[in-house]
C-alpha cells in the first residue's frame, strides 16, 4: 500500500496518516461488498422484483470492476444455496479490505492485550468465510458476513463497524485542524499561508477528476520542514511528496510509469526545477513486489510570492496525473504515440483535463460517433489520424476533451454531448470533399508552373540571349509532373476510404493528362531551339503556350470556387453564393479549349509552309499537340468537376 511505498521514500512519518486513510476507503468498500451480498440473494429470493444494479454505489467507493454490476442479476438459488458469481473473489477482497482497516487500529493500540484479542477477533472471523466452490454460498453464511447486530455470535460486519469507530477517534486524534481540506497536524503558524497556497492550485483543478477519488492531502512538520504529502489517486505507487524548508522546495514523486514522471517534469518546465537521476524501488504491495520510479525535483525560490506561486502551480498539476495511463491507451485508435502524448499536454496546459473523456466512456465516445457518422470514411483497423490528417484529427479529439469536461461540469446530459461529438466528426468527414477539391487545386498550381515553364523557354527560342539551359528547364518541369503525379496517387487513397467521392478523384485524373502532355512539350523544346526555329510558326506555337497559361489559370480559379464554396449536402455541393463564379470559370475553360484547338491548326498551317526541315516540322507538330491535349484535359476535368457539384446539389 502507498504506507509502503512513504517507507522505501525514507518518508515513514506519514505511514499513520496515509494507513489511516486507506483503511477509511477500505471501510467504504466493505460496505459496498455487504450491500452485493445482500442484494444479488434478496434478488435470487424474488427475482420478480427489480434489481438493484448498485452501479453508482460501486464507484462512489473507488471499484473499477464493472463485473460487479452484473452480479446481482445473475444470482440463482439452487438446491438451497446460492450460486452467485465471483463470490470467491469478493470474499477475497472483503477480506483483503479487513486487514486494511485493522492495520492502523493495531499499530496505535498501546496495550498488547488489547491487540491481541483484536487481533484473534480478526482471524477468527476470517477463517470462518466459506469457500465458495462452484460459486456456491449458503443463505446463512452471507447473513453471518453481512448481519450488523449479531445476538449472541460475532459478524464481520459487526467488526468493521467497531474498527470504523476506533478509525474516526484515530482521524479526530491525528488531525489537529483542517486547512482548505487538507489534513493538518504539528504545523507552526508560519506554514499556514504555503499549505493554503498549495490548496489553492489544487481546489482549483481539482473538480477535473470528477467521480475519481484521489488527491486526499496531508501536511505535517518534520524538523526544520514543512511536509506535504498528495496520494493523487488509487494506484499503490502514486504519490508525492513535498518537502518546504526556508525558500527551497524538494519534490519526490513514485510512479508505475516511467513515460508519467516525464509528463510531471513538462508540466513543471515554467518554473527553473532541477531533476536529479531517477531510481528505482520496490515494495511488495506493488505489483507483486515489482519496481516503481522514484524521482526528485529541486526548486529554490526568490522570495515569498515566487514560493507561494510555484507551491500552486504544483498542486494544480496533480490532477492531471490521475488516470494519465488510461487515457493515453485510450487514444491508441486515433492518434499516434507523440499526438496522444501532446494531446494530453495540451489538456492540462488548457485545464481541459482527460477524466472528463474517461467518465464518458473514453475511446467508446469517438468510436460511437464514427459508427453513427463515419460511413465508408472509416474501415476496421484505420486511425483517426491516418483518415482525416494528424491535424484534424487531433483538433477533433480537443474538441471531444473540450466538449466532454464542459458537459460534465455544466451538468449537461450524457446524450447532449455524445450528439456534439457526433456533430464535429461529421463535419471532419464532410469537408474531405474540401480536402480533395484543394488536393485537385494543389495539383493545377503544378500544371500552371508546367505551363508557365513552357512559355517562357519558347519565348527565348531565337532571343537575343539565346538561352541553353533547356535541359535544366525539362527537368524542373519533370520535377513539377512528379509532383503532380504524387498527388495523383494521395487522391487515389484518400478515395479508396471514401468510394464517394470517386468522381472527384476522376477530375485529378484526368487533369492530370494536362501535366503529362506540358511535360513532354517542355522535353521537346530543346530539339526545337537545336533546330533554330523562328519566324509565323514559332509566333503560332508561343500564342498557343499563352492559352495554355491562361487555360491553367482559370483551372486554379475554378476549383478555388469550389472548394471555397463546399458544402457537406449528400456528398458534397458548392454554395450558391460560389456558384456563379465557378461556372463562369468552367466557361471560360471550354472557350479557350476552342481557341487552343484554332491555335493549334494556325500552327500546322505556319510550319507547314515555313518549317526549314522535316525535323523541325516534327518538332512544332509534335509540340502543338501535346499543348492542345493539355487543353482539351482540363476542359474534362472541369466539365467532370462540373457536372459532380452540380448533379449532387440538384440530388440527380
Amino acid at each position: 500500500m502507498k504506507a509502503q511505498i512513504l517507507e522505501a521514500m525514507g518518508e515513514a512519518g506519514l505511514q499513520r496518516s496515509v494507513q489511516l486513510s486507506a483503511a477509511l476507503a477500505a471501510n467504504d468498500r466493505l460496505k459496498y461488498y455487504f450491500s452485493l451480498l445482500q442484494a444479488a440473494i434478496a434478488h435470487a429470493d424474488h427475482p420478480e422484483q427489480p434489481a438493484a444494479i448498485l452501479r453508482q454505489e460501486r464507484l462512489a467507493c473507488g471499484i473499477d470492476d464493472s463485473g460487479l454490476d452484473n452480479v446481482v442479476t445473475a444470482t440463482r438459488r439452487e438446491n438451497g444455496h446460492y450460486r452467485l458469481p465471483n463470490c470467491a473473489e469478493v470474499l477475497q477482497r472483503i477480506a483483503e479490505d479487513l486487514h486494511t482497516m485493522a492495520t492502523p487500529v493495531l499499530a496505535g493500540e498501546p496495550q498488547a492485550e488489547l491487540q491481541n484479542t483484536l487481533r484473534e477477533r480478526l482471524e477468527r472471523l476470517l477463517s470462518a468465510l466459506p469457500g465458495c466452490q462452484d460459486d456456491q454460498i449458503a443463505a446463512e453464511a452471507v447473513s453471518a458476513i453481512t448481519r450488523a447486530r449479531p445476538a449472541k455470535a460475532d459478524s464481520l460486519h459487526q467488526m468493521v463497524m467497531d474498527l470504523h469507530k476506533a478509525l474516526n477517534k484515530m482521524q479526530a486524534e491525528l488531525a489537529e485542524d483542517r486547512l482548505d481540506g487538507a489534513a493538518v497536524y504539528g504545523i507552526e503558524d508560519t506554514d499556514r499561508p504555503l499549505i493554503a497556497a498549495f490548496m489553492a492550485g489544487l481546489n482549483r483543478t481539482a473538480p477535473l477528476k470528477f467521480s475519481h477519488p484521489g488527491l486526499a492531502t496531508t501536511a505535517t512538520r518534520a524538523g526544520n520542514s514543512l511536509v506535504i504529502q498528495n496520494d493523487i489517486g488509487t494506484t499503490d505507487a502514486h504519490v508525492i511528496v513535498i518537502h518546504v524548508q526556508g525558500m527551497t522546495v524538494e519534490i519526490t514523486y513514485t510512479d508505475v510509469h516511467p513515460e508519467r514522471v516525464q509528463f510531471l517534469r513538462d508540466m513543471l518546465k515554467s518554473y527553473p526545477v532541477s531533476w536529479g537521476a531517477d531510481r528505482t524501488s520496490q515494495a511488495p504491495s506493488v505489483a507483486d513486489g515489482a519496481a516503481f520510479y522514484l524521482a526528485t525535483g529541486h526548486f529554490e525560490a526568490t522570495d515569498d510570492a515566487g514560493l507561494r506561486a510555484y507551491l500552486g502551480h504544483l498542486a494544480s498539476r496533480l490532477v492531471f496525473l490521475i488516470d494519465w495511463n488510461r487515457a493515453r491507451k485510450q487514444l491508441r485508435g486515433f492518434l499516434n504515440g507523440r499526438q496522444r502524448i501532446a494531446l494530453l499536454a495540451w489538456a492540462a496546459e488548457a485545464e481541459v483535463g482527460h477524466r472528463g473523456f474517461l467518465e464518458l466512456g473514453g475511446a467508446r465516445l469517438i468510436n460511437q460517433a464514427i459508427e453513427a457518422t463515419g460511413g465508408s470514411a472509416m474501415h476496421f483497423g484505420d486511425r483517426l489520424c491516418d483518415v482525416l490528417g494528424e491535424e484534424a484529427a487531433q483538433s477533433l479529439v480537443q474538441f471531444v476533451f473540450r466538449a466532454a469536461t464542459e458537459g460534465l461540469r455544466d451538468h449537461k446530459s450524457p446524450s447532449l454531448i455524445q450528439d456534439r461529438v457526433r456533430a464535429e466528426l461529421q463535419t471532419h468527414f464532410a469537408s474531405q470533399g474540401t480536402r480533395l477539391l484543394q488536393l485537385a487545386s494543389d495539383h493545377a498550381g503544378m500544371i500552371f508552373e508546367i505551363a508557365t515553364l513552357v512559355r517562357d523557354g519558347i519565348r527565348e527560342i531565337g532571343s537575343a540571349s539565346q538561352c541553353n539551359g533547356y535541359q535544366r528547364l525539362a527537368k524542373r518541369a519533370g520535377r513539377f509532373e512528379h509532383e503532380a503525379d504524387q498527388l495523383v496517387s494521395t487522391a487515389r487513397e484518400e478515395v479508396r476510404r471514401r468510394p464517394e467521392y470517386t468522381p472527384l478523384f476522376r477530375v485529378v485524373e484526368a487533369a492530370d493528362d494536362a501535366a503529362d502532355e506540358l511535360e513532354e512539350a517542355a522535353f521537346l523544346l530543346e530539339l526545337l531551339a537545336e533546330s533554330k526555329a523562328q519566324g509565323e510558326a514559332l509566333q503560332a506555337l508561343e500564342k498557343l503556350a499563352d492559352l495554355l497559361v491562361e487555360d491553367a489559370e482559370e483551372w486554379i480559379k475554378a476549383l478555388s470556387h469550389a472548394a471555397h464554396g463546399y458544402t457537406p449536402r449528400g456528398a458534397g455541393a458548392v454554395a450558391a453564393g460560389d456558384a456563379d463564379d465557378f461556372l463562369i470559370a468552367i466557361d471560360k475553360l471550354c472557350e479557350l479549349e476552342h481557341s487552343a484547338d484554332d491555335a493549334e491548326r494556325a500552327l500546322v498551317h505556319a510550319a507547314v509552309q515555313r518549317a526549314s526541315n522535316f525535323r523541325q516540322l516534327h518538332m512544332y507538330s509534335e509540340m502543338g499537340r501535346s499543348l492542345e491535349s493539355a487543353s482539351d484535359a482540363l476542359k474534362w476535368a472541369g466539365l467532370i468537376t462540373r457536372d459532380h457539384l452540380l448533379g449532387t446539389a440538384l440530388g440527380v
